[in-house]
């Protein structure tokens, strides 16, 4: 039987203030309205529907960094994903893979990107995941400017338990809202790059695709680039402030006064990440 796609049975907002420049500002990103799973808003590629087969699919989403106020690179340190269900009838385990991916800002997911991080995670039988948001710790950086792809992954369950059919795993999603579509792909149903979808039993799909991290902020007291803070910084600072320059405005006020001098020497101080 050929393969085809079977369906089966929230946004953060960030708010923006000075910071010093040593802080460590957390970031979430995540699409979804509500990070929650519900049956029939999953998706797969069904090498056989009866029993239910899955072969490869990868569900993805992509994430430009300044749509969540982050105009610094981010450090990624976990990514959670929804599980709608698993079944493993021939197989005793199955491996479910996260990719990482930078890509430019506004692109969709797209075969191919510049991988950045990738990590796997085994499900085991009989302690299966069933509508349930998992976490995985991840190690990934992604620059300024760009847009992080996440990829949740698995092979082809038929070909793994050499031609036996009955186990299927499928992400889970929500019909919820989101602020940005979800992706799927797979090459045994004919779809070697990402579609957009938006289907399921419960209306929309919308995958619960998370990554969490950390900004990478610069020092800021480092003015003379040079990655050491010095005395050459003090003076790099008065020249910036006697010229009038922006970037010696330290306390954010949009104006150069007293306050900025105090400012720099507290970030002096706090010395460099």
């Amino acid at each position: 039987m050929p393969a085809r796609l079977i369906t089966f049975a929230g946004s953060v907002v960030f708010a923006s203030a000075f910071v010093p420049a040593t802080a460590v500002a957390q970031v979430r990103l995540s699409h979804s309205l509500e990070d929650v799973v519900v049956a029939g808003a999953g998706v797969a590629c069904a090498v056989s529907p009866d029993p239910m087969t899955t072969g490869d699919t990868r569900w993805s989403r992509s994430f430009t960094l300044t749509d969540f106020g982050v105009e610094t690179a981010v450090e990624i340190r976990a990514v959670e994903f929804g599980v709608e269900s698993v079944a493993l009838e021939s197989l005793d385990t199955v491996d479910v893979t996260i990719n990482l991916y930078q890509i430019p800002a506004g692109s969709p997911p797209v075969t191919g990107a510049d991988l950045i991080g990738s990590t796997v995670l085994t499900l085991i039988a009989p302690v299966l995941p069933v509508l349930e948001v998992l976490s995985v710790d991840v190690d990934a950086t992604v620059e300024s400017g760009t847009a992080l792809m996440v990829e949740i992954a698995v092979e082809d369950l038929a070909v793994l338990a050499g031609g036996l059919l009955g186990d299927r795993f499928f992400i889970g999603g929500n019909p919820f809202g989101s602020t940005g579509p979800s992706y799927i792909a797979s090459d045994a149903c004919g779809v070697p790059e990402p579609i957009e979808i938006d289907c399921g039993f419960v209306g929309e799909c919308n995958w619960v695709i998370v990554a969490e991290g950390q900004r990478i902020e610069s020092c800021a007291a480092d003015l003379d680039g040079d990655g050491e803070l010095t005395l050459f910084d003090f003076l790099e600072f008065q020249n910036l402030f006697a010229t009038g320059d922006p970037i010696a405005d330290f306390d954010g006020d949009g104006s150069l006064t007293l306050f900025d001098f105090l400012a720099f020497q507290n970030a002096f101080d706090a010395g460099c990440p």
